[in-house]
């Protein structure tokens, strides 16, 4: 009987013609089971609405694509007999290049013959089924939809509850008041070092602009709080990304041209026929490419970036993937140093300086089935950050002396093998194992006090490896109970540590409109290589035997489907930090922790936090052209250093509310035109900051702060306004898309802390305004 039902369908689908004069293109894809990725072959997708029907069936690799689809917002309705519909609204097509849909379906618990589809697949559910709070999906087109998004996901996901930005110059978040260090990031399901432009210069977790292309990546989870078990080394949050697959069928092209960068992106298959594909995007900085013409004084800034994937199915050997991102950065200070100390106002006036930047990763994936039921994924990876930096100074008698040198290479060599297997529709579970091999090379030395000869402060060659396993299931007590529990467990030789921490979440879904979610874990990082070599003057390595950072999250969840595309959702949590970091009888901590590539204290782990807050989201999902997303979050965000008081955080804004909103026109006929406007309004409390101690700061000629009052004072609230208006206009073959983003309209100042003004003998806030426009046009043929 159910072979005579696919049949049918089949035939219905196949046998459907579509003959317009609207311009059409392709949308293909896959559907695979959402835990072992197992294609389900025979599934239905069609278009709602259509009328003749436009539809296709998966074939035996899952693999469908549906031709002369106009152009155009449509709603996709994926079916297939023993699992739970999927809805896909407004995603759009256009002529340029064929539409990817990436589709993974749950098994049902009701019997096939009763199966009954009373509600959708939220649309912002995480890819990753074992999470149970906390986590959300993002598309790469909301990256350039979203205001403010710069097409960068670290700033798209500030305008998310319980998250905020450092500053408005960098891409660095603050996830429920953690420093941005806490954030990992993963690739392809393997951890990455920060894929950002100058990323770590000055903090830890962020850089300037992401290096990925949003020609590349694929839609991907982002989780803030109490994540699976099979995430590991990050305190506060989670991004998990995936790059796309080429388009096997076809050769697609891409070149975009703006005011940050110059992209150039193509894909298609190696041979016409064939299954393999190739996808690859390179970036060169606009800053970069304009220089010979910027006056001399002008600082040199140049970056440029490469994102590929290379993907090669085979018949009986599974699936192998190779992909790499990296990205190369570059700056030099063009402007002599001034010889007059009369015309001082700031340290820029007296220095010289150079530094670069290198992040890159690059692996082998293998994907492959046993049966239905179990999945096998292998990862070999190779990742590597160098930063160097070099600064001379004018001394008193105006001599340029050496005064910093950073020479910073961290990497490993990482393997990891994971294995999904569904025991039942009730049960599943997935497992795995990571190995680390990382390396350093590092030396980093500066003058003490301004005060010539150089002293090291970090000098250190060498290897250690790092472990971690895991294992999680999945248990579907009843058609509206799921609980997931798991254990994550990480070695780390260098310190001789071993950390076993327990995850587990319960969703209870009375009906479709709502849920209700519980969720714990506990939680590791690993600290930068430089701080475990710090050296006192005559060589002791002070933090050799630091253990890893630790935290308890507790989060509980409400989530009202209000209506078929608006929800409300309510999150309050708690996180315990221990066994942090701190420098004994001081109030430094590293939960306050920004960059100091010159730290030289000696740290203890008796240091702990305390997290909570309240996150507030109220979201209508994109839908007939218009969305909204309102998130508001309330929190609090204390420390106890080593002399054993309690402050507040850095990262301590308090309060953070924002509102975006977008809407789409049609503006041709047949959906030949689209105009897109898109606005985000952000209001958040400022940073903390320390006391100034002037009399301090007027001795040695350098800004110094009142430790003893650590964090005592509050920056300025951060209120500004993003602007995003895209213009797409399809033609046969291909489309362009011009788009104006810019960050901060209104050029609302921003409070950068302090600087000493040699020529008024006194120190000074220093307030700038950070404006971030960018003009792109885009051709995809």
């Amino acid at each position: 009987m159910r072979k005579m039902i696919l049949y049918a369908v089949i035939s219905a689908l196949s046998t459907t013609a579509v003959v317009s004069q609207e311009m059409t293109q392709t949308v293909r894809g896959t559907i695979v089971d959402e835990v072992t990725e197992y294609p389900l072959i025979g599934a239905t997708i069609k278009i709602i609405g259509s009328d003749p029907l436009i539809g296709a069936v998966g074939d035996f690799d899952g693999n469908f694509r549906i031709e002369n689809v106009p152009a155009g917002r449509h709603t996709f309705q994926i079916a297939f007999i023993g699992y739970e519909e999927v809805v896909l609204s407004d995603i759009l097509v256009h002529t340029g290049k064929s539409t990817s849909l990436n589709i993974r379906m749950q098994e049902s618990m009701l019997a096939m013959e009763q199966v009954v589809v009373v509600g959708t697949r939220p649309k912002d559910l995480p890819i990753n089924e074992m999470a149970s709070v906390s986590a959300r999906s993002f598309s790469v087109e909301e990256t350039r939809r979203y205001a403010g998004g710069l097409d960068d996901p670290g700033r798209m996901v500030s305008a998310f509850a319980g998250v905020t930005s450092t500053s408005l110059g960098e891409n660095a978040i603050i996830i429920r008041g953690n420093a941005p260090k806490g954030v990992q990031y993963r690739m392809e399901g393997i951890e990455i070092p920060n894929p950002s432009h100058f990323g770590g210069a000055t903090v830890s977790g962020g850089g300037f602009v992401t290096l990925l292309s949003n020609q590349v990546l694929a839609n991907s989870d982002f989780l803030t709080g109490a994540f699976p078990s099979e995430y590991g080394n990050a305190l506060s949050g989670v991004f998990d990304m995936n790059l796309r697959t080429g388009n096997r069928d076809e050769a697609e092209h891409t070149f975009q041209a703006g005011l940050l960068g110059l992209d150039i992106a193509s894909e298609g298959p190696f041979k016409k026929g064939g299954t393999s594909s190739y996808l690859f995007n390179y970036r060169y900085s606009t800053l970069g490419l304009i220089e010979p013409v910027l006056p001399d004084e002008a600082n040199s800034i140049r970056y440029q970036d490469l994102s590929y994937k290379l993907n090669f199915p085979t018949e009986k050997a599974g699936e192998f993937s190779v992909w790499g991102i990296g990205g190369k950065d570059y700056g030099r200070k063009n402007e002599e140093p001034l010889t007059d100390p009369s015309k001082w106002e700031n340290e820029d006036h007296r220095q010289d300086y150079e530094y670069g930047f290198f992040v890159g990763a690059t692996g082998l994936r293998h994907k492959i089935n046993f049966g239905e039921k179990s999945m096998l994924q292998t990862n070999i990876v190779a990742s590597v950050n160098d930063a160097y930096w070099d600064v001379d100074r004018l001394d008193n008698a105006l001599t340029l002396v050496p005064d910093t040198r950073v020479d910073n290479l961290t990497g490993q060599y990482s393997f990891s093998t994971s294995l999904n297997h569904k025991f039942s529709k009730r049960h599943a579970n997935k497992t795995g194992l990571t190995l680390h091999r990382q390396f350093f090379t590092i030396l980093i030395s500066e003058s003490p006090g301004n005060q010539p000869p150089l002293q090291t402060s970090v000098d250190q060659d060498g290897t250690t490896n790092r472990m971690q396993a895991f294992t999680q299931s999945k248990f579907r007590l009843s058609e509206g109970v799921t609980v997931n529990v798991g254990v994550h467990s990480q070695y780390f030789a260098l310190t001789d540590q071993t950390t076993l921490e327990p995850r587990a979440g319960i969703q209870v879904q009375p009906n479709y409109k709502h849920t209700f979610s519980l969720g714990y874990g506990n939680h590791s990082q690993v600290e930068d290589a430089k701080i475990y070599f710090v050296q006192s003057p005559s060589g002791e390595i002070l933090n050799g035997d630091l253990k890893l950072s630790r935290a308890h999250h507790f989060v509980f969840s409400y989530d009202w489907l209000i209506a078929e595309s608006v929800r409300l959702k309510i999150e309050p949590y708690y996180q315990q930090l221990y066994e942090v970091p701190v420098a004994a009888d001081s109030s430094f901590s590293m939960l306050n922790y920004s960059q100091d590539w010159f730290l030289t204290q000696e740290l203890v782990n008796e240091g702990k936090g305390r997290n909570y807050g309240l996150d507030l989201t109220l979201e209508r999902f994109l839908k007939d052209n218009f969305y909204y997303l309102v998130t508001g979050s309330v929190f609090t965000s204390e420390y106890k250093g080593g002399d054993k008081v309690w402050r507040n955080t850095r990262y301590d804004r308090g309060y953070s509310f924002n509102i975006l909103a977008g809407k789409e026109w049609e503006v041709g006929a047949n959906d030949n035109k689209r105009l897109g406007l898109n606005v985000r309004m952000n209001m958040m409390g400022g940073l903390r900051y320390s006391p100034v101690d002037e009399a301090a700061s007027v001795a040695a000629e350098e800004v110094m702060f009142d430790e003893y009052n650590a964090y005592d004072y509050k920056s300025p609230a951060v209120n500004y306004l993003d602007f995003t208006i895209t213009y797409r206009k399809n033609k046969p073959n291909k489309s362009t898309v011009w788009a104006l983003q810019i960050k901060n309209l209104l050029g609302n100042e921003d409070f950068d802390g302090y600087g000493y003004n040699y020529a008024e003998g006194k120190t000074e806030e220093i307030r700038s305004v950070v404006m971030i426009p960018n003009l792109t046009y885009k051709i995809e043929f």
